[in-house]
């Protein structure tokens, strides 16, 4: 630093240009002179543990009628955050093609999921999310899963209780459902045990790995700076390189491993599919890039080996974290003496489709859970009210309009606000803060699905969750198995914070009573 001072060579250009950022930064004109603009220390100060989400919540209270308000972060583009339904619609369906990820995603994300489809744009997406809808549209891959769900399920209980040290302890759920779901997108995903279920410390491996490096990809959304810190290695910067280091180690041992199996078509996981419907897995087709191959031949999908650690790690996140969140926020609200009720209507939906199959042995099959009309309810609500990827971004490519007056110009990102929306009473009505599954629930006992730009938790339009339906039979069969074995109290007693990383993880768990049905 003394060298610095000491070099005015140095220290003059690095000044200028510091004074001449903050002065453009500082100076620029307002395209949206009404709007509230919130100050970005502001953003960092309650960009806190169970704090950023209320916070957001709270500004949308104060601007209302308006929806729309800015965030103006030093340096980068202004920031639209918004809880209007009609925009999110123009965003994810009106005005699709002029609101991609943008580069400010990508960039952000490129470290963590690379050009996988939840990351990519244009043809990179477009060839995963053509060759990924047929295979989560087969039926062998439906009955896989099930099947997958269903033995673990009944795993996680079983190790739930083993581990369960007295009567009187209380269990954290979280645990439960994130060991579930990392050993079931390990069998769907890499078609291998990550060992959720042996390893009571398996969160220290790949699961605590991938926790870490979602957080700390999170954390570069509000660090201008991030870029610099990846250069120095140093920091949060340095931990998230390590983090994707064991994750890579572990993913390429697993691939390479699959180049050599022989049997590709008869295995059922995502990564053998993947890999069985390249034209070409030779060495040399590796060393081509996504970009030669979809410019000389649209059609051809090979996948190189980075390619195909991409795509997986992409479901990954949106496999095992999402679901487990889901299930977490869920059933805190079901541990509710309030929601005891909701409990009772599970049970009894269940109970009366077992009784209308004769013979009918277990508490579930493919069949009953389609049929399981409040159970949909119910898992919905805990969406919305609880969406487990709380925000998302979009980046203008040009000049445009949003529904409710907001004049967003080329190059600014709309971040729209899924966990503010879902308690927006312009929206869902005067009990919008409520769990109410009720609320989906049609005159004559059928579930009937919101609008999805209402409640974006699945996304709408072209980039609609391709494993949307695979997160509604893993939660449905979870929550069937836990109430059909177990009952649940002390929500009310159990502190929950939400992290402020890219899904909706509880910083304290989900520590309630569980006691065994009699």
């Amino acid at each position: 630093m003394d060298g610095i001072r000491s070099d005015p060579t140095i220290f003059a250009p690095l000044l200028a240009i510091a004074v001449v950022a903050l002065f453009t930064y500082a100076s620029r004109k307002r395209s949206n002179p009404t709007h509230k603009v919130v100050k970005f220390t502001e953003v960092l100060r309650q960009r806190r543990p169970g704090r950023i989400l209320n916070f957001h919540c709270e500004t949308a209270a104060s601007v209302y009628p308006q929806t729309t308000w800015e965030v103006h972060i030093p340096f980068n583009p202004v920031m639209h955050l918004t809880t209007s339904a009609p925009n999110v619609k123009h965003l994810l369906i009106d005005k699709f093609d002029n609101y991609p990820k943008g580069a400010f995603w990508r960039d952000t994300f490129k470290d963590l999921l690379g050009d996988g489809i939840f990351n990519a744009d244009g043809t990179a997406w477009k060839k995963q999310r053509k060759v990924a809808s047929y295979e989560f549209s087969a039926k062998t891959l439906r009955t896989f899963m099930y099947d997958v769900f269903s033995k673990h399920s009944k795993q996680a209980l079983q190790v739930m209780m083993a581990e369960k040290t007295s009567p009187s302890s209380l269990v954290d759920c979280q645990e439960v459902f994130a060991r579930y779901t990392l050993e079931s997108i390990g069998i769907i995903g890499f078609g291998c045990s990550l060992g959720a279920f042996e390893d009571a410390n398996v969160s220290s491996s790949f699961g605590g790995a991938f926790n870490l490096a979602t957080l700390r990809t999170a954390d570069r959304f509000v660090d201008p700076l991030w870029k610099v810190k990846r250069l120095l290695n140093v920091g949060k910067e340095k931990e998230l390189k390590e983090a994707i280091r064991l994750i890579q180690n572990f993913s390429s041992k697993v691939i390479a491993e699959r180049r050599l199996d022989d049997d590709l078509n008869e295995k059922p996981d995502l990564l053998s599919r993947f890999m069985s419907m390249s034209k070409n897995s030779t060495s040399d087709s590796n060393r081509r890039t996504t970009r030669d191959r979809t410019q000389s031949d649209p059609n051809e999908f090979e996948f190189s080996d980075q390619e195909l650690y991409f795509i997986i790690i992409n479901f990954v996140l949106a496999g095992r974290d999402t679901t487990a969140n889901s299930l977490t926020w869920t059933l805190w609200e079901l541990a509710k003496e309030e929601n005891r009720g909701c409990v009772d209507k599970i049970r009894a939906e269940n109970d009366r489709l077992r009784s209308e199959e004769p013979g009918f042995v277990g508490v579930h099959d493919h069949d009953l859970i389609s049929k399981s009309q409040y159970l949909k309810c119910v898992i919905y609500e805990g969406l919305r009210l609880y969406p487990p990827v709380p925000v998302d971004i979009k980046c203008a490519e040009n000049n445009d309009v949003l529904p409710d007056g907001t004049v967003v110009n080329a190059g600014d990102r709309v971040m729209f606000l899924i966990y503010g929306m879902a308690r927006q009473k312009d929206i869902w009505g005067d009990d919008a803060e409520v769990f109410r599954p009720e609320r989906f629930l049609t005159t004559d006992g059928k579930f009937k699905a919101p609008e999805a730009w209402k409640m974006p938790t699945f996304l709408a339009g072209k980039r609609t969750c391709l494993g949307k339906d695979m997160a509604m039979l893993s939660s449905s069969i979870m929550l069937l198995d836990f109430l059909d074995g177990f009952d649940v109290s002390g929500g009310e007693d159990a502190t929950m914070l939400y992290d402020t990383g890219l899904t909706l993880w509880s910083t304290t768990g989900l520590n309630i009573k569980v006691d065994t049905r009699l």
